[in-house]
């Protein structure tokens, strides 16, 4: 055989493997349930990170006095990074998916909110807040759509 012979066959054999990790035996109905899943979970995201990058974007030039734009943007960080090591598991297994995905999305919400009266009292915790609800947010989201 040559080069590109064997090349095709490689590659047939990997998607075939891949084709089969895919399809599972679902029960009647868990396929459409799953899709309705995906949709909504798809467009809440597109609502609700085009708002956010949108206000994440201009953070440090709208909130450019005393650096509080960039500050909030350092607590989200540095708090989702924090959170998602020590406290991710610990909250997941006191709240379902569903219901952290609800929470978090408010999280989010607050933070947007809180660009109405931007200062320190306002921005700092609520952006604290975000961190720690954004990697339980990511985490929820992979389990729900399951």
């Amino acid at each position: 055989m040559s080069k590109d012979q064997n090349k095709i066959r490689e590659r047939k054999e990997i998607k075939s493997m891949t084709l089969e990790v895919v399809r599972k035996n679902y029960e009647p109905g868990e396929e459409r349930r799953i899709l309705k899943n995906l949709i909504v979970a798809g467009l809440s995201f597109v609502l609700l990170f085009s708002s956010f990058g949108s206000v994440a974007t201009i953070q440090s030039s709208l909130h450019g006095k005393n650096g509080l734009g960039a500050y909030s943007l350092a607590s989200i960080y540095i708090s989702s990074c924090i959170s998602s090591v020590f406290f991710l598991s610990f909250i997941l297994s006191k709240i379902n998916c569903k219901d952290a995905l609800f929470y978090s999305i408010f999280a989010y919400l607050a933070y947007m909110t809180a660009q109405f009266y931007p200062n320190f009292a306002t921005l700092i915790p609520t952006a604290v807040i975000l961190g720690i609800s954004a990697g339980i947010l990511w985490n929820s989201i992979s389990t729900y759509i399951r």
